[in-house]
């Protein structure tokens, strides 16, 4: 019995701000519901759900080799193909089958060496980076936009797990001041400074980086000549470069040097851009990072085609004709080294469209899209089936377990094939099969059912006509498109 009123308030109170019991955990191990309610990647989502942090490699894994085979190191030992595709097998269907996520993760495996044992570690080729570009069809309809869109995604990028995430800008810090220091300590200082644990951190850091500067007796100044010489090696003519310049003259840092970018409104300066961007990227990105020890830059385009339905004619050619220009034909520090691959994600719906604007501008020679030739520069992503499915949906349950819960790797608290109905009714699209998981898995848990949830109470869901929010096709975004698809 409470001894006054007041009393007897906080109590309720306290009652009430309880956190509501969580079903999922209570019937099913589920810290919450594992499936994403909207499948749609999002890179800067907190949620891993959306985000690409829960990936399925065994989903597409032999899509992934077949990426490394072509674009990263070829077993001919060829070159790298310079510029294909990401495409849809026709029989995939439309969206919501994992062009996103896949080159996601093809950014973060390249951009932290995760080979997964195909190759060989030390071979110097696997030393490359990789932007996976989101472009907005109104914000990045001109090729100076999408270089703008290259450097601001450069700066935005983490990488690692919730609790390790490091941004990527600083890690190509922590190369270059890895680099220049190589030519201002002797063998001894060297071989101290290798030994330091927490290294990556403190080059990574700038007060970090400031602190051992000073331990070893050394200033910014030295650092930054060490850089200014080491670029003069890499390209003679870069020190003229505006970038160049404003990376020097902030303590040879990428992150610092576009923060003054960004606060001076030279970032927001459509003027500049257009003026320069591609000078920037090609002689002045690129030797700092041929300076930070990277091979190779990967630009992983996704979604062309929602740019190409936005442009006019003369607008496409002009996109595709400079893209050829400045990645693969102008003299630059960057087509000298033919150190851009380009990897395009497209939906078959566009490539008909495309052809006669790619010729006109003479893409065909460097990448053909005529039948029989375009599937030996692309990743097709074939359509997913059942036990592919299964595994991704397991994969994303086992997030939500406890490390030592005996249900993980098992589709529990699903009984034995009673997703499959849900998986036709999604046509084996991995988005709708998340989508229809999550819904199933909601209601099931609003109303108690306890575990196995059985194939016939998932019959009965999609018997009950509950619709999913609709998402348009690319053939539906084609189709509403204002401008001549193959004209001028």
């Amino acid at each position: 019995m409470t001894k006054n009123l007041i009393e007897r308030q906080r109590r309720l109170q306290a009652e009430q701000l309880k956190p509501a019991e969580n079903p999922y955990q209570r019937l099913y191990g589920l810290r919450d519901n594992p499936f994403p309610f909207h499948a749609l990647f999002v890179s800067s989502d907190p949620d891993p759900r959306k985000n690409g942090e829960i990936y399925d490699a065994e989903l597409r894994r032999d899509e992934e080799k077949t990426f490394f085979e072509r674009f990263v190191i070829p077993p001919t030992g060829d070159p790298p193909i310079p510029l294909g595709f990401v495409r849809l097998d026709p029989q995939a269907g439309g969206r919501g089958n994992g062009k996103s996520t896949f080159l996601h993760r093809l950014m973060v495996r390249l951009n932290t060496s995760d080979w997964m044992d195909w190759a060989d570690p030390d071979d110097v080729r696997l030393s490359a980076l990789a932007i996976h570009l989101l472009p907005q069809p109104k914000k990045h309809g001109s090729f100076f936009e999408l270089i703008r869109l290259l450097f601001e995604t450069l700066y935005t990028v983490e990488l690692g797990a919730p609790h390790e995430r490091r941004r990527l800008i600083r890690k190509i810090d922590g190369e270059i001041r890895a680099t220049v220091l190589l030519d201002l300590l002797d063998e001894d200082q060297l071989s101290a400074v290798a030994e330091r644990p927490g290294l990556t951190k403190e080059l990574e850091s700038r007060d970090g980086f400031s602190s051992l500067l000073t331990e070893l007796g050394l200033t910014t100044d030295d650092v930054v000549e060490a850089a200014r010489n080491r670029l003069e090696a890499i390209s003679p003519t870069c020190l003229d470069n505006a970038f160049i310049a404003a990376f020097l003259n902030h303590g040879a840092s990428i992150e610092a040097s576009w923060v003054a970018w960004r606060n001076g409104g030279w970032v927001a300066s459509d003027y500049r851009w257009k003026r320069s961007a591609a000078e920037w990227l090609t002689n002045g990105l690129v030797p700092v990072l041929v300076l930070a020890g990277y091979r190779r830059l990967y630009i992983l385009l996704d979604e062309f085609e929602k740019i190409y339905v936005h442009q006019t004619g003369k607008k496409r050619e002009e996109f595709l004709d400079l893209l050829r220009q400045v990645f693969y034909e102008q003299d630059s520090a960057a087509v000298r080294r033919q150190y851009f691959v380009t990897v395009l994600s497209i939906h078959p719906s566009i490539e008909t469209y495309l052809k006669d604007h790619w010729a006109r501008v003479g893409l065909h020679q460097l990448a053909p899209l005529s039948p029989g030739e375009i599937e030996r520069i692309s990743v097709e992503l074939g359509k997913s089936n059942e036990p592919r499915l299964r595994h991704m949906l397991i994969t994303y349950m086992d997030y939500f377990r406890p490390m030592d819960d005996p249900q993980r790797g098992k589709i529990y608290p699903f009984a034995k094939g009673a997703l499959a109905p849900a998986m036709d009714k999604a046509r084996l699209y991995p988005r709708d099969t998340l989508r229809y998981a999550h819904a199933i898995l909601r209601k099931a848990a609003s109303e108690s059912i306890p575990a196995p949830i059985e194939k016939s109470y998932v019959e009965a869901f999609l018997a009950s006509g509950q619709p999913l929010d609709e998402e348009e096709d690319d053939f539906t975004v084609l189709g509403k498109s204002r401008t001549n698809l193959t004209g001028d």
